[in-house]
């Protein structure tokens, strides 16, 4: 689904990925290669319902686990 950009206004999205980071009380978790659309123009970055709610899963279990720094590839 591309849509236009609410950032710049200018831009239209196309698939494509990031790498999103997260810092929580101490903690780094880096997730790479999430799936979601990207801005032509800006780069600004967004991710669907899914994939944020497979984020969250992630950054929870690594946490869990006691991880001080993870690095985790999305798929």
């Amino acid at each position: 689904m591309f849509m236009e950009c609410i950032i710049c206004k200018n831009g239209t999205t196309r698939e494509g990925s990031d790498t999103l980071t997260f810092e929580m009380e101490g903690h780094l978790i880096i997730i790479r290669d999430v799936p979601g659309e990207v801005c032509e123009n800006c780069g600004h970055f967004y991710i669907d319902a899914d994939a944020a709610i497979e984020v969250q899963r992630k950054t929870k279990k690594a946490l869990a686990e006691g991880a001080e720094l993870e690095i985790l590839k999305y798929a």
